[in-house]
């Protein structure tokens, strides 16, 4: 059975998407931090166009309205930091989105059963399931003592474990400032400050910056370097640590927010409704409370199937709920969720 058949027989419906991209959606939707994969070029006119890096968001904005699911074939281009100088990165995809469909633990199972498949279709391995939920992550940041710059940055870190290692180091070493001059902790009162001791020492401006923005510039450094006490880093450490098999995940997480002050109740009973279908797959789980993906347009469960190796060696197939991505890209918000399978990683190729 090819992928095709096995995706039209669980309701998909074929999207060919051009291979020559308009760039701004993938840079609005997925982050600055996915230009360095793009290969661009431009139109005559100015506009600026990308070879196809992902199926996603082409998916999304040819989707028009209600609940449909897409899937796809065909090859994607990213370029990687080991591979700059090296050959373009071209890469064979195939995959499967499902958006508008409200029963999202049914549809969560659902990709996950048929990514399975899929990876199953193509090879003989014995596939090995990896889960994540930034939801955990999400509700451990807000009542541990973190300021708001600190939960906004770490949020942003996670799913990248060097990058969230940094984050959390410079959070217990960020420096106090104490400055005896300015004292106000809004813009409007503390542009005055400023003006005023301009005017004392006759100066016209700071580096070409008016008042008002030296004003806003110091306020953001300042709430940068509000230092965070080492017990908070130690509990954002232990909870990025935890591991366990998907039918724990319940306890495990009650048993955290119990030692530490944390409410998980809701993000527990999201993550067992998911996994009732989950119970009936046939392959070994794991949760891993780090696991998350920097694309900015993931906004929940996440999953991977490799064959056991390393991580980083990279999934067979990997995929994830990105609710509102849609409405990033200016149509109407609805759930979405998804997988991709790297056939170029799959004994069966491209079938």
């Amino acid at each position: 059975m090819t992928l095709a058949t096995l995706f039209e027989q669980n309701g998909c419906i074929l999207a060919d998407p051009d291979i020559l991209q308009p760039a701004e959606p993938f840079l609005n939707a997925a982050g600055e931090a996915f230009r360095k994969s793009l290969f661009v070029t431009a139109r005559n006119n100015g506009e600026t166009l990308c070879l196809r890096p992902e199926f996603t968001i082409p998916v999304c904005l040819n989707h028009s309205e209600g609940a449909a699911r897409y899937h796809y074939q065909g090859t994607v281009f990213r370029q990687s930091a080991a591979a700059r100088d090296a050959k373009p990165q071209e890469f064979e995809q195939a995959g499967v989105e499902a958006l508008g469909e409200t029963d999202y633990a049914k549809a969560d199972a659902d990709m996950v059963r048929l990514a399975l498949e899929a990876v199953r279709s193509l090879s003989d391995i014995k596939p090995v399931v990896h889960i994540g939920d930034p939801a955990f992550f999400n509700a451990l940041v807000g009542p541990i003592g973190l300021p708001e710059i600190w939960r906004e940055r770490l949020r942003r870190a996670f799913g990248d474990a060097a990058l969230l290692d940094g984050m959390l180091e410079r959070m217990v070493s960020a420096p106090q400032i104490e400055d005896a001059h300015f004292k106000s902790d809004d813009v409007e009162s503390l542009s005055e400050e400023v003006r005023a001791m301009m005017s004392t020492h006759g100066v016209l401006g700071v580096g070409g910056r008016n008042p008002d923005e030296i004003a806003e510039r110091y306020l953001k450094k300042r709430k940068e370097q509000v230092s965070v006490s080492a017990n908070v880093k130690e509990i954002c450490q232990r909870f990025l640590a935890l591991e366990c098999a998907s039918e724990e995940v319940g306890d495990t997480m009650s048993a955290f927010g119990k030692e530490n002050g944390i409410d998980f109740s809701q993000e527990i009973q999201a993550y067992e409704d998911r996994a009732k279908g989950l119970k009936d797959i046939d392959a070994d789980i794991t949760f891993a409370a780090s696991f998350g993906r920097r694309l900015d347009y993931y906004t929940g469960f996440v999953f991977e199937i490799s064959d056991g190796s390393p991580r980083d060696k990279g999934p067979l197939a990997g995929g994830g709920r990105y609710d509102g991505l849609t409405e990033l890209l200016g149509g109407k918000a609805m759930p979405a969720v998804g997988f991709s399978l790297w056939l170029d990683r799959l004994d069966g190729g491209a079938s």
